[in-house]
């Protein structure tokens, strides 16, 4: 048995499965955006577009781990907006009146990788030309490898490609360390045949489209946030002193994939003591000490949509009176950054009104002596859109009714820094999840506490609230 374990793991053979075997394909998200939403967003791009344009999105690519193994994918958040396939090695053709394609007109086509049932045993089913049109409702699907020769009659008689995303953007040589680009390398090649062809990325419409959620996209990302404030109200329920950062992280990212999520979605952020004076501090290895405060900062991704929470708390369940002052600045800063959080407000407003409380008060404090001198202390902006992504896309003007962004203010006094000593090393960030309404903001994470004492409440009973 050792050596046939040995054999397996070393030899590239993939032996076949037995012949008439297939599998069925089941779409992964039965619940998700319907269909009919799909074709509506393409609908929408496709009149955006004018009659001598073509809009030409690409999946993600696969990324590599290690070796022959390859991380888990996930699907590039603007083809996935306009189509809902899972898939990789795809692409989608917009064009506003047609080509032809045997004899008919499609003004939409999905180039995918057909099925190949002798390898489904060992990855499973991927959705294929057949599925592409039936379960997904895409006008005409058809093999990748027609893609060149399609597009080709396609620009033939256009004068602007959009793409609005490349698999991958970038490639760095190991050697020399220069970047290749493949937006420019793909317009080199394209010019060489269509020369005053305008190709442009990204497409403004799709962002316009991003930053303001439908309704199943609110749906999903309501499920989204729920998962995620249960992960925290849990972490924060189970923690104690010489926990390791992970341990929390594993509460956390437990939970959400308890409660369905299919991945967290950005690395989480679980910061102890002078950890959480670092903002995208990830590795989550330190062991808390009983006077520790841990920012935590993780949001679950529930059917490709992002929740993006953080709350700071005592990990022994009592703030210091330090820990505690600076705690209040900071949720007197995010209190005030929500009220601005309106329809027809500057998208920075929020953080001007964020920044002028923490100007205010560590002034009061002495810990600075001039207001500019607080982006030493909260040297990040205060919002940004939620969605697809966790920084996701948006216009940055005024912010709209139905778009989502984060009010996330923060007091970071790292040791050294040119304040008295007491207050080194307390890093606090509060983050919540924010609807635009045509009335008053909708937090979508209040069922987190975001007080003091309701945080020390919860740690005390160990209940939920």
């Amino acid at each position: 048995m050792k050596y046939l374990l040995i054999f397996l793991a070393t030899t590239s053979i993939c032996y076949a499965q037995a012949p008439g075997i297939s599998f069925k394909y089941h779409y992964p998200y039965q619940d998700g955006i319907p269909n009919s939403r799909y074709k509506e967003r393409r609908e929408t791009v496709l009149n955006s577009l004018s009659p001598k344009s073509a809009l030409l999105a690409f999946a993600a690519d696969v990324r590599n781990r290690q070796n022959d193994v390859d991380y888990e994918y996930r699907q590039n958040s603007n083809f996935w907006y306009l189509s809902g396939m899972p898939d990789e090695g795809c692409a989608l053709l917009l064009v506003p009146n047609g080509v032809m394609i045997d004899g008919k007109s499609y003004r939409e086509v999905m180039f995918v990788r057909p099925r190949d049932v002798s390898k489904e045993a060992w990855t499973g089913v991927r959705m294929g030309i057949e599925e592409a049109e039936s379960v997904l409702g895409i006008e005409k699907a058809v093999d990748i490898t027609q893609l060149e020769d399609i597009l080709n009659s396609v620009l033939a008689s256009r004068d602007t490609l959009y793409i609005p995303n490349y698999p991958t953007p970038s490639v760095k040589k190991p050697i020399g360390g220069k970047l290749t680009y493949m937006e420019s390398d793909t317009k080199n090649t394209l010019h060489e045949k269509f020369p005053e062809l305008y190709i442009k990325s990204p497409y403004s419409q799709l962002t316009k489209m991003r930053e303001i959620k439908d309704s199943d996209e609110l749906r999903l990302m309501k499920k989204a946030i729920d998962i995620s404030a249960e992960g925290h109200i849990e972490s924060m329920k189970q923690a104690k002193a010489g926990m390791k950062e992970y341990e929390i992280e594993a509460i956390m990212e437990y939970t959400f994939k308890r409660l369905g999520a299919e991945d967290v979605g950005y690395p989480s952020i679980v910061g102890s003591n002078y950890n959480a004076c670092i903002l995208h501090y990830v590795s989550n290895r330190k062991q808390t000490q009983s006077s520790d405060m841990v920012l935590a900062d993780c949001g679950a991704e529930y059917q490709n949509y992002t929740a993006d929470i953080t709350r700071t708390f005592p990990i022994n369940g009592k703030y210091t009176p330090e820990q505690r002052i600076i705690y209040n600045i900071v949720l007197e800063a995010q209190d005030s950054g929500i009220v601005a959080s309106r329809a027809g407000n500057a998208f920075k407003d929020p953080h001007k009104r964020a920044m002028e409380v923490v100007q205010k008060r560590l002034m009061e404090l002495e810990i600075i002596k001039k207001p500019e001198e607080a982006k030493w202390y909260f040297n990040h902006g205060t919002s940004h859109y939620l969605g697809l992504d966790v920084h996701d896309a948006g216009t940055g003007t005024a912010l709209k009714p139905n778009s989502v962004i984060t009010v996330e203010p923060g007091v970071y006094i790292p040791e050294g820094s040119p304040c008295n000593k007491k207050w080194w090393n307390i890093g606090v960030r509060i983050e919540d999840d924010i609807l635009i309404t045509e009335g008053d903001p909708i937090n979508l994470s209040v069922r987190v506490p975001r007080k003091a004492e309701d945080i020390e409440r919860l740690m005390e009973s160990k209940t939920m609230p």
